[in-house]
């Protein structure tokens, strides 16, 4: 399940829980929360970055196959060549 992150929408009247912004892990198919689950103010989804792995170094052929890729090649003619 992702974890979204909510905030108030009027800081000045929500708890401070919600003022400062709190975490909740929800399923994909469920709505958006639009109020506090602990003082009922309006609340609004923060868009936030997603975190995906980084490559270090360029994958080698054995990696990319280990990882199941299928690894082709250009030759001259124009045809792919699978390696």
């Amino acid at each position: 399940m992702p974890t979204y992150q909510y905030i108030a929408i009027n800081v000045e009247e929500g708890c401070p829980r919600c003022r400062k912004g709190f975490d909740l892990r929800r399923p994909v198919d469920r709505a958006p929360l639009t109020e506090c689950p602990l003082c009922k103010k309006p609340v609004k989804k923060v868009i936030t970055s997603v975190n995906t792995p980084r490559l270090t170094k360029p994958m080698s052929l054995s990696d990319a196959k280990s990882a199941g890729f299928t690894v082709l090649e250009k030759r001259i003619d124009g045809s792919y060549e699978k390696l």
